[in-house]
């Protein structure tokens, strides 16, 4: 009984290896029921290869990389064992080439077929192998042409300081001066940023003034902001209109002056009230003067009654007394 369990297990495995086997190989795209033909490969180097690695024909794959191996113990070459589709007809000429497809890409076995061929290979033949020329070829190519370059210009650079070499003293005093002036420099940049931290406290001492400037500010400000309240409940619209009326009243007034109607207007534009004026001053400083030479005439006491003089005028009188 418990070696038919053995033998059912042992089936199981090998039918499940055969199905991993057949499902991987499907997976890459080879028809694992199709018949294949073993052929080797001799290289040099095969960095890259491995195992299951595609075989190539113009973009078809037609097989794959069972094995790697050295050869003999010299350990210099190294024959890949590929299994090809048997329908595929390989030549004496079909090259082997060793290709990378793209910079990330893996090894593959590329197949060149060639015209010229003299037989069909079989089972069991070896292919000519060949190296595609990869990147790192032309790496080192593009390396060797930097180097070179590299060296080239290490000579120019060279021929350009060797006139500077006996000039070795007086480059030597130039760096001494930089040097020195460096230092001076760095001195200056010391005095400059004192002086600027005294000028930052200069400004924060500044600052806080305004500030108390500013708190002492504020009352008033409240003051006039009280002001201009009380100004804003006046009705200034009412005043205006009542001191354009007074302004029209008194243009009227004075349009009526200057229009010779009513007694103002008469007054202001007649001369004869001036000429009348000036006569009654004339005969009141007549009188004035009659009077202080004459007083008599003007006051007297009697008892039985006199006569009155008639007034004298007093410009004759001021006459008289100019010719005396």
């Amino acid at each position: 009984m418990a070696k038919g369990k053995e033998f059912k297990v042992g089936l199981f495995a090998v039918l499940m290896a055969g199905a991993l086997y057949v499902g991987f190989n499907y997976l890459r795209g080879l028809d694992v029921f199709s018949p294949l033909n073993t052929y080797y490969a001799v290289y040099k180097n095969v960095s890259g290869l491995n195992k299951g690695d595609r075989v190539i024909l113009n973009g078809l794959e037609v097989g794959s990389v069972v094995e790697r191996q050295f050869i003999d113990q010299h350990y210099d070459e190294i024959m890949v064992t590929m299994a090809i589709d048997k329908t595929i007809v390989i030549t004496d000429s079909t090259m082997a080439k060793l290709a990378k497809p793209d910079f990330l890409g893996a090894l593959e076995v590329q197949l060149v077929m060639k015209a010229g061929g003299n037989r069909v290979l079989q089972s069991g033949d070896t292919l000519i192998a060949a190296v595609d020329r990869g990147i790192t070829e032309l790496l080192t190519e593009e390396g060797l042409s930097a180097a070179n370059s590299l060296s080239a210009l290490v000579n120019k650079i060279n021929d350009v300081l060797d006139p500077f070499v006996d000039k070795a003293d007086t480059i030597s005093l130039a760096i001494d001066n930089f040097k020195y002036f460096s230092d001076e420099l760095v001195l200056v940049t010391r005095d400059a940023r004192s002086s600027l931290e005294q000028i930052k406290l200069k400004l924060d001492y500044t600052a806080d003034s305004l500030v108390a400037v500013m708190g002492g500010i504020k009352p008033l400000l409240e003051e006039y902001q009280k002001l201009g309240v009380k100004l804003n409940a006046v009705d200034v619209e009412s005043r205006l209109q009542k001191m354009d009326s007074v302004l029209l009243s008194t243009q009227a007034f004075v349009d009526r002056l200057n229009s010779k109607e009513g007694t103002y207007g008469k007054l202001m534009s007649n001369d004869s009230l001036y000429d009348n004026l000036t006569r009654t001053m004339a005969d009141l400083d007549s009188l004035f003067i009659d009077l202080r030479y004459n007083p008599k005439r003007y006051i007297h006491f009697s008892v039985f009654g006199r006569k009155n003089r008639p007034p004298a005028d007093g410009r004759e009188i001021s006459t008289k007394r100019k010719k005396k």
